[in-house]
């Protein structure tokens, strides 16, 4: 699909905010980066800023609203459900940022802590946004619709996301991954992990 010159140049624009706001803050302190200083140093106005992030620190580490791929029509069926939502949240975490700004990203996590709160934000924004997608999905699907055990569809796809979550929350606390991309053999790896302990558990 061909993007249009608007699209390119609200991409391009969204870049130049985030270079100039994560450089601003490596070269400094987050406390000494204003939406001023932001502004000025990537060419814009402060109201277009406002328009791209809804804060400073939305900016540096680059970050925007997540989204969500159309589900498969068979994305419920069969075995390996945990799996697919699993790689379902990596994709919607993935959404949140840039690809290849993961070395500056870690570099800005290191440097200022207190940032993986808003890291910590968009991801339960993430959950939030499966969880609701996969409830309508539920809903209209004939296995699904009636919940299970007299818990409703909304239940049920809260708990399947939080339980999707497990093995990506490992991976975080075990590996120290803060800006840096989860690897797919790792992930794969925390899953059959997740999967043997549920199984020994049942």
């Amino acid at each position: 699909m061909t993007t249009s010159l608007r699209e390119r140049r609200k991409v391009e624009t969204w870049h130049a905010i985030h270079d100039a706001a994560a450089e601003l803050a490596l070269d400094d302190d987050t406390t000494q980066v204003t939406v001023e200083a932001i502004a000025s140093e990537a060419g814009i106005s402060q109201r277009t800023f406002f328009n791209y992030f809804p804060t400073k620190e939305d900016a540096i580490l680059g970050v925007r609203a997540p989204t969500v791929p159309e589900l498969p029509e068979d994305f419920l069926d069969g075995d390996g459900l945990i799996h697919r939502t699993t790689e379902l949240l990596l994709t919607v975490t993935r959404s949140t940022y840039s690809e290849g700004d993961e070395d500056r990203r870690s570099r800005l996590l290191d440097k200022f802590p207190h940032l993986l709160w808003q890291r910590r934000e968009m991801m339960l924004e993430g959950e939030d946004l499966v969880s609701s997608v996969l409830a309508d999905a539920m809903a209209a699907h004939p296995d699904w619709s009636d919940g299970l055990t007299g818990h409703s569809v909304e239940s049920v796809a809260r708990m399947l996301t939080t339980a999707a979550g497990v093995p990506l929350r490992y991976l975080i606390v075990t590996q120290g991954t803060t800006g840096r991309r989860l690897q797919p053999d790792s992930v794969a790896g925390a899953l059959d992990l997740y999967q043997d302990l549920y199984r020994k558990l049942s």
